[in-house]
């Protein structure tokens, strides 16, 4: 039975997009009316000649063959990345922090790995992946992550020259995610002479930043944190602004990114969007910021084509024919907290699906890590009939379950995001 592919849209009277090729496909009015017509009927008739042989027109069975096939391409396959959670405490108290969320309580234990645990985890890490195929482009990277990861310095200052004499620094990056307010000297000098990236949370300017990341006591941290990312840059250590998009930055983005990254004198920067259940963004959060993250491509980001927005937008505009892989990392990486335990993802801490056992135990094997690749957008009902489906990375996993109580469901907030972008770049292809 022949039928219109579920991946063909009508984009307007005399176009076609198909999400799959991601590409435009021109056609007479009178076929994109008959495509109109007979989208979700399950067996057409009448299929005009110019239509016969096209990707357009399918079958069933194809289809779910096509399915199948797109499913096993974008399911990971190996291990890649490792996750040191080196504390679950945390001397600020950010109010978008999706440690927040019920499903985790981690930052209420208040522990600290010692080196027996991270060494472990490290060891352990290096002999899973050791055999890994190493395709055009391979990486490997062990962040440090908390909570504060700082606040166990005395942790850091052992594992980071351990983990960069015993890691093949071919492929491995070392990259430390912190509020960087509790840097001192010999800190630095250990950052510097391990090579290891530091990902430091600014959120500015200082009256925005210093509104949700506060100390304890309820002072911003920005001008502390500013401070000591200049003075990490003075020493040659790479620092990249990791900006949360808030309702109270969102305005303007693009012009304070500008103002950011001048002032480190880079061109580098992430962007978050707001995990979804862990704060409130506003109706029109998803597109100004579209809007401006657009302009940063156009202006930055289109010379970084290895940036994952980079990639993002040249896959929305077609310039980029891959299918996007899964962009929650929960089935690449292994998570390890202090005591050993092991997760796939940082946030769910609580959820019985992302517990993978502990160090001493075959984790890798997990079966747990079965059901986390099942969190698959080829898997899913909406995503199949969305426009983005060949482009989106199908979002994170807290924020499918913060939305809707399953890892398997959409994350609300990427996926209007990702929408947004959509509306932005298709008027703009020209670029």
């Amino acid at each position: 039975m022949k039928k219109i592919s579920r991946f063909i849209h009508v984009l307007n009277d005399t176009c076609l997009w198909d999400a799959i090729d991601k590409k435009t496909i021109e056609l007479d009015s009178s076929l994109v009316d008959y495509v109109k017509e007979n989208k979700g009927k399950m067996d057409i008739t009448d299929i005009p000649k110019e239509l016969e042989g096209s990707k357009i027109v399918t079958t069933s069975q194809e289809e779910v063959d096509l399915i199948e096939r797109l499913r096993t391409s974008i399911t990971d396959t190996q291990f890649q990345g490792l996750y040191l959670i080196t504390s679950t405490k945390c001397n600020l108290d950010c109010d978008y922090c999706f440690y927040r969320c019920s499903i985790s309580g981690s930052l209420k234990e208040h522990q600290l790995m010692p080196f027996d645990v991270a060494k472990k985890a490290v060891d352990s890490f290096n002999g899973i992946v050791k055999d890994n195929k190493k395709y055009d482009g391979y990486w490997e990277q062990i962040t440090l992550y908390g909570g504060e990861p700082m606040v166990n310095k005395p942790l850091l200052k052992k594992i980071i020259p351990y983990i960069r004499e015993n890691i093949n620094g071919d492929y491995t990056d070392i990259v430390i995610n912190t509020n960087l307010t509790l840097l001192d000297d010999e800190m630095i000098q250990v950052l510097k002479d391990n090579d290891v990236i530091v990902q430091v949370s600014l959120d500015g300017p200082k009256d925005i930043h210093d509104k949700h990341r506060t100390f304890i006591n309820g002072v911003g941290s920005y001008d502390i944190a500013m401070a000591n990312a200049k003075k990490l840059r003075d020493n040659g250590v790479r620092v990249v602004p990791l900006i949360t998009v808030t309702n109270d930055n969102v305005d303007g983005f693009a012009n304070f990114v500008y103002g950011i990254l001048d002032e480190l004198n880079t061109e580098e920067f992430y962007s978050n969007v707001i995990i979804t259940g862990s704060y409130e963004v506003a109706d029109d959060y998803f597109d100004k910021l579209a809007q401006s993250m657009v302009e940063l491509y156009e202006k930055i980001l289109s010379k970084q084509g290895s940036c994952d927005f980079a990639q993002l937008c040249e896959s929305i505009l077609g310039k980029n024919k891959v299918i996007a892989r899964q962009s929650c990392g929960a089935t690449r990486k292994i998570t390890v907290f202090p005591d050993g335990n092991v997760y796939a993802c940082q946030a769910l801490q609580k959820l019985d699906i992302n517990s993978m056992g502990t160090l001493d135990s075959d984790f890798s094997r997990h079966p747990n890590y079965d059901l986390w690749k099942e969190r698959n957008r080829f898997n899913n009902d909406e995503c199949l009939d969305c426009k983005l489906i060949g482009s989106c990375g199908g979002g994170c996993a807290t924020g499918s379950y913060n939305g809707t109580g399953s890892i398997y469901g959409i994350d609300s907030n990427q996926c209007k995001y990702n929408k947004a972008l959509y509306k932005v770049l298709t008027k703009r292809k020209d670029m």
